[in-house]
C-alpha cells in the first residue's frame, strides 16, 4: 500500500467533506454530490468493497478482528471526539464572527473524521437492510439508509453523553440507527397497504432480483445490475463509464471479458441458484448478515 497516496487522498475527502458543511449539505447528500468527487468515490468503493471476497489466508485475521478489535472503544471514541471537536470548533467560530476562515489540519482530521463515522454506520445497516428482501420489497434505497445513517450520526455528536468516558459510540449510533431502520420500515409497510398491486409487484421483482444479484460474485454483479438497468429503474451506463465509476468491480477487464460476463451472467441467472456465479469464499457482506463460512 502506497501510505502517501493513501494519506493524499484521505485529506482530499476531508477537504471536500469540510466545504460541504460549510455550505450546509447533509454528508448524505454530499456523497452523491458530483462536486465532491473523492466523497463520491469513498463511498461507492466502501460499498463495492463489502462484496470482495476475502481469500482464505486472511479470514483467520478478520474473524479475529471482527470479534475482538469491534469491541474496543477506542477508535469509536477517538473519532467522535475528533468530529464532536469539529463542531465546537464551528460553534466558537460563528460566535466569534469567524466561520468564513480557511479550515486547517485540525479541521479536516475532524471532517474526516465525521465522514468514517457515518460511512461506519452507514455499512452496518446495509448489512441489516439486506440480511433480507424486506426492506427493498418496501421501496427502501440505499439512499434512504444513507439519510437514516447520517441522522443519527449527526444527532448523537450533537449528545454531550457521547464523550462519557464508559460509552462507545459507534455500538450506541449503530443501535439507535436499527431502531430508526426498523421504524422506517414499518411507515413503508403502512404506506404500501394503499399502493396498488402492480406496485407491490414492481418492488417485490426489483428486491428478488437485487437480493440475487448480492449473491454474486462482485464484477459480475455489478455488470449485471447494469444490464438489468431498466428492471432494477436506473439509468443504463455505457461498459466504459461503468469502469470507470466502478474501479474496484471493473478494473482490469477488457471490454471483450465484461461482455462475455454479461452474456453468462445472464444465462445462469435463468437456471437454477446452484449455476449462478457466485462467491467462492465469504466476504464482509456475509460476515454482517451472520455467515460465518466460507462458500466451497
Amino acid at each position: 500500500m502506497d501510505v502517501s497516496e493513501l494519506r493524499i487522498e484521505l485529506e482530499e475527502v476531508a477537504r471536500e467533506a469540510w466545504v460541504a458543511r460549510h455550505e450546509g449539505l447533509r454528508l448524505d447528500v454530499a456523497v452523491r454530490d458530483a462536486r465532491f468527487p473523492m466523497l463520491m468515490a469513498l463511498h461507492r468503493d466502501l460499498r463495492d468493497a463489502m462484496f470482495v471476497e476475502i481469500p482464505p489466508e486472511l479470514r483467520g485475521w478478520v474473524d479475529d478482528l471482527r470479534d475482538r478489535g469491534v469491541q474496543a472503544p477506542d477508535l469509536g471514541g477517538t473519532l467522535t471526539h475528533l468530529a464532536r471537536r469539529s463542531a465546537h470548533d464551528e460553534s466558537v467560530a460563528e460566535e466569534d464572527g469567524t466561520s468564513e476562515r480557511a479550515y486547517d489540519g485540525t479541521e479536516l482530521q475532524s471532517a474526516l473524521a465525521e465522514v468514517l463515522l457515518f460511512e461506519s454506520v452507514r455499512l452496518r445497516l446495509l448489512g441489516l437492510a439486506w440480511s433480507s428482501e424486506d426492506f427493498e420489497r418496501l421501496g427502501g434505497e440505499e439512499d434512504d439508509v444513507d439519510a437514516i445513517a447520517w441522522d443519527e450520526v449527526e444527532e448523537w455528536l450533537a449528545d454531550p453523553e457521547l464523550e462519557h468516558p464508559e460509552v462507545r459510540p459507534l455500538h450506541l449510533m449503530f443501535a439507535s440507527a436499527t431502531v430508526h431502520l426498523a421504524r422506517d420500515t414499518a411507515e413503508r409497510a403502512r404506506a404500501l397497504d394503499h399502493s396498488g398491486a402492480d406496485t407491490r409487484e414492481e418492488l417485490g421483482m426489483r428486491a428478488k432480483l437485487r437480493s440475487a444479484l448480492r449473491e454474486l460474485r462482485l464484477p459480475e454483479s455489478v455488470l449485471l445490475e447494469n444490464a438489468l438497468s431498466t428492471l432494477l429503474g436506473h439509468e443504463r451506463l455505457e461498459l466504459h463509464d461503468l469502469q470507470e465509476h466502478r474501479p474496484l468491480a471493473l478494473a482490469g477487464l477488457s471490454r471483450q471479458a465484461m461482455d462475455q460476463r454479461v452474456s453468462r451472467g445472464r444465462r445462469a441467472l435463468t437456471r437454477a441458484p446452484q449455476s449462478w456465479p457466485r462467491r467462492r469464499h465469504a466476504a464482509l457482506f456475509d460476515l454482517l448478515r451472520g455467515e460465518t463460512s466460507e462458500r466451497e
